[in-house]
């Protein structure tokens, strides 16, 4: 399963958040990341998202790195952050034909 891992802050903390990627807790082994991807338009707050790939089995320990990850942003002004998970198409396409639409059975 992959989490898209978003941030969202205005410019004048862009300096506060280069910093606080220098101090992001270590990632998990079982876990590798895709990058982060920043966007910014002119007069608009900035948008960084990472893109985390690891097996569905370490769900629980990946919400607790993903709990200190976005809380060691915490420290930025302005800053907010969440995290989605998302499924492959061929998991989405399994809990079709399960007859289930609920994203939290496989």
């Amino acid at each position: 399963m992959i989490v898209i891992g978003t941030i969202i802050f205005p410019e004048t903390s862009a300096n506060a958040v280069a910093e606080c990627y220098q101090t992001l807790p270590a990632m998990p082994d079982f876990m590798t990341i895709d990058g982060t991807y920043v966007h910014n338009n002119s007069g608009e707050d900035f948008r960084a998202f990472s893109i985390f790939n690891f097996d569905e089995a370490h769900i629980e320990a990946a919400n607790r790195y993903f709990k200190a990850r976005y809380e060691a942003f915490g420290i930025v002004e302005g800053l907010t952050s969440h995290h989605e998970e998302w499924l492959s198409v061929q998991d989405a396409l399994a809990l079709v034909e399960a007859g289930t639409y609920n994203l939290k059975t496989l």
